[in-house]
Formats: structure tokens, C-alpha cells, sequence
């Protein structure tokens, strides 16, 4: 038997990388996965590994009423992990407000269209893990607005945890540092890219990467620790430690 027999996840971003990684953790613990991303290919493939009545749903979770649409079909929620989502880098002065607009529309608001439909299908011992990050936290060179969006799903994970207590509903947040292998999409190249890739291990303590598989373990914890809520996790390597 598995810890999650019997459950219903929903897990956004879950095409690639850290969402994929924990999709498939959920589903070798016994849940009923609803995957969802864009690309409906890849999300079936996904799927089908997984087993167990995993299906694959395409969703703009930055698109209000898709995010309706999905969680609506659904008899109820008893895992909402988001992790979708892009990243922007550029020195304030060079980087268009239209672009940071953007990025917390799907970022931020993703998540919050999430919950907010989720919720009224979720009963006691529910829970929601959410997705931010340690720009927050710890300077990320030229990430600004990512630090913003940060900041704001952790005030809103520890709000939320007190909100919906009463239900009986836990609600955290796992905070990644430099993780190889999410296939997150940004908007640098060539020696910008290679620049960010070595200061991001600069800034880890530990000796080696982080994986999707990481934030997975630290996802089934928050999954199924009942006594555990209005936590960012971080997951980082030590980052935020310096």
C-alpha cells in the first residue's frame, strides 16, 4: 500500500523537471495524478509511465478560466502542487515592466487561480504546496521581479496555512534553489547563461546539484505531514544559509 492510495494530486508544470518528478513520487505512492501543462503529448507520455489512472490535462495556468474548467471536472482535490511557470532575467533598467507583468501573471496568479478553485473541493487533511523560490531570500543577480514573486507566494503560503486551518487544509511552499534538469524556460543564452550557471553553484555550500527528485521527496513530506503547515522548505543546498 501506498501513502497517497486513494487520493486525487493535481499537479501543475508536471510536462518536465521538478513537477514531472513529483507527479511521478505521488503516483508510486498510490495517487490518482492529474498532470498538468501545455504540451498534451508529453503530459500523456507521462501518464501513461505513471499509471495508476494518471491522466494528462493541457492548461494555461495563467488563463483564469482554464484553470476553472480543469479543477471543475474533477470530483475533488485532496493534493494541489503548482509548480508551473518561466523565469526572467535582466537589470531592471533593461527588462520592460511588461515583462515581470507577465511573469506574475502565470507565476503568481497561476497559483492563486489554483487554489482558489481547488479549495471548495478540498476536505480535512487536504493539502497545497506551493512553489517560490530563494530570490526572496538570498540575492539572485538580475531576478528583481522573480524576487518579488518570491516574496509574495511565501507571505501568501503563510497566510493562507492560518486561513485555512480551520479546515483542517495544511498549505506550504517549497522554495528551490539551482536545480539541473526542470527545463524551466528563460530568457538567457550563450555566456549569460553559462555566467548564471556558475554563479548559482558558487553559491550553493553543498558539493553538488540539486534534482527534480529533491523537491519531490520534500513534496511527499509536505504531502503527508499533518502537523505541518505556513512552511517554506527550503531547498536549495545550503543557499540561503550564507
Amino acid at each position: 500500500m501506498g501513502q497517497l492510495d486513494g487520493k486525487i494530486a493535481v499537479v501543475t508544470g508536471a510536462g518536465s523537471g521538478i513537477g514531472l518528478a513529483v507527479a511521478e513520487r505521488y503516483g508510486a505512492e498510490g495517487a490518482e495524478v492529474v498532470l498538468v501543462g501545455r504540451q498534451k503529448e508529453r503530459l500523456d507520455e507521462a501518464a501513461a509511465r505513471i499509471g495508476g489512472g494518471a491522466r494528462g490535462v493541457s492548461v494555461d495556468v495563467g488563463e483564469e478560466e482554464q484553470v476553472r474548467l480543469l479543477i471543475e471536472d474533477l470530483p475533488r482535490v485532496d493534493i494541489l502542487s503548482t509548480f508551473a511557470g518561466k523565469a526572467v532575467f535582466g537589470a531592471i533598467d533593461e527588462v520592460p515592466p511588461s515583462a515581470w507583468k507577465d511573469l506574475f501573471h502565470s507565476r503568481f496568479f497561476g497559483q492563486i487561480s489554483a487554489i482558489h478553485y481547488a479549495v471548495p473541493k478540498m476536505s480535512e487533511g487536504s493539502a497545497i504546496i506551493l512553489c517560490s523560490g530563494i530570490a526572496d531570500k538570498a540575492y539572485v543577480p538580475d531576478y528583481a521581479g522573480g524576487a518579488a514573486i518570491a516574496g509574495a507566494v511565501n507571505a501568501m503560503t503563510k497566510s493562507l496555512a492560518v486561513e485555512l486551518a480551520p479546515r483542517s487544509i495544511r498549505v506550504n511552499a517549497l522554495s528551490p534553489g539551482f536545480i539541473i534538469g526542470t527545463d524551466i524556460k528563460f530568457n538567457l543564452d550563450g555566456d549569460k547563461a553559462i555566467d548564471f550557471v556558475k554563479r548559482s553553484i558558487a553559491s550553493t555550500p553543498l558539493p553538488y546539484h540539486g534534482h527534480p527528485t529533491d523537491l519531490a521527496d520534500a513534496a511527499m513530506f509536505l504531502a503527508t505531514s499533518n502537523f505541518v503547515t505556513g512552511q517554506v522548505i527550503e531547498v536549495d543546498g545550503g543557499w540561503t544559509a550564507t
